[in-house]
């Protein structure tokens, strides 16, 4: 028998309602892979896949010429803290469909997130170390869980181009009050306020998320200042909090240590960014059976369907606006971090991704459109220009 629940299970596809699912592809990146890419059909067949030269660093996407944007993990020779091996990244690559390495750079203290604005430079997630003093004010975390030698690495973001140059930065510790963004006493001190995503608004401001402090802000680009901040009122966790079409936020919001019960369960929320009401909401019935600690996202379609990933359990799920599931699977790749690296949370075999992306076919114009046998999965080429 085997031992491994989710397998257990049951993967590959799980439901289908045809006439109400959006017709796509679903691009999955297995968190704890080799480093893979997959596409998969409505009918859970594999249509495409990358093998890549590096691990994966979280995740992957596609980009609007149909190339692949993915974030890998590059050989450390020391973590900065034990969780870091887990999700730092450091190295970025696009891709062609055949395999070949298009573009590469990378920074060394970059994690969990990044992506390709449209002037073509990148905007990334990285770490510094905070000074003593500023570390000094730092709240909550659990007692004595700084990095090694004390230190706290604060979250940064930058601006960098495809040569490595930074042209742009906006610090936590420089536009974040630390009385303010309270780190929850479930969690190290060692990373503050723990950022899990970076993304751009339509106006040009951006967006980033810290899980540790439960916290979601909109930054001015030209002044650093915040300009919008959703708080642990509403959010427990989260995950890739991003602006829809019609301006409202998109949050996969985990709720581990959700304020006000002490069952811990998942949802999503839209959230109308001028009044942080709630206008939209998914959760199971009871609400523990859909829960993710960690990692996840949710994406909104064109069909006003929302795909969820639960990403903790590799399970991919859609739901219409009333909130009925349309397509459901679990990811049948496993694989494992190896021995001591990271939190309890990292071992064994887990089929985990960190988001899950859905692409119409004419996203995709170089896939064939006809049912065809798995193809040859894709193999990396040397890289005609890279920068280090």
């Amino acid at each position: 028998m085997d031992q491994n629940t989710l397998r257990r299970r049951g993967t590959g596809l799980r439901a289908l309602d045809r006439e109400r699912a959006f017709d796509g592809l679903t691009l999955i990146t297995p968190i704890a892979g080799p480093g893979e890419a997959y596409l998969v059909d409505l009918d859970g067949t594999e249509r495409h896949r990358w093998t890549l030269p590096y691990p994966p660093g979280r995740h992957a996407r596609l980009l609007p010429d149909g190339t692949l944007f993915y974030q890998g993990k590059a050989p450390q020779p020391e973590p900065l803290f034990p969780i870091w091996e887990v999700y730092h990244g450091g190295v970025f690559l696009q891709v062609a469909p055949d395999g070949t390495v298009l573009r590469e750079t990378g920074h060394p203290f970059h994690h969990h997130d990044a992506e390709l604005l449209s002037n073509g430079n990148l905007l990334l997630l990285a770490v510094e170390p905070l000074p003593a003093e500023f570390a000094a004010r730092i709240s909550g975390g659990i007692p004595g869980s700084e990095a090694p030698g004390g230190v706290i690495w604060g979250d940064v973001v930058y601006e960098m181009t495809w040569e490595g140059e930074i042209v742009w930065r906006w610090a936590a510790a420089e536009h974040l009050d630390p009385d303010g963004t309270v780190l929850d006493p479930h969690y190290a001190r060692e990373h503050w306020p723990m950022a899990n995503t970076v993304n751009e608004l339509a106006d040009g401001s951006v967006m980033v998320g810290f899980r540790s402090a439960s916290t979601a802000v909109v930054v001015d680009r030209r002044t650093g200042d915040v300009t919008w901040r959703l708080g642990p009122d509403v959010l427990a966790q989260q995950h890739y909090p991003h602006e829809l079409d019609n301006g409202n936020i998109l949050v996969f919001d985990n709720g581990s240590y959700r304020q006000g019960t002490s069952v811990p369960y998942s949802r999503v929320v839209e959230v109308d960014r001028a009044s942080r009401a709630i206008v939209w909401e998914y959760r199971d019935d009871p609400p523990q059976n859909f829960y993710s600690p960690y990692m996840s996202s949710a994406q909104r379609l064109p069909n006003g369907n929302t795909l969820i990933a639960e990403g903790s359990f590799g399970r991919i799920f859609e739901v219409t606006v009333d909130r009925e599931v349309v397509w459901e699977y679990v990811v049948p790749h496993f694989g494992s971090f190896g021995e001591g690296v990271g939190l309890e949370s990292s071992g064994g075999a887990q089929n985990a991704v960190f988001r899950a992306y859905r692409y119409a076919r004419s996203e995709i114009p170089w896939l064939p459109t006809a049912a065809a046998s798995r193809p040859e999965p894709s193999r990396p080429a040397p890289s005609p220009s890279t920068a280090r």
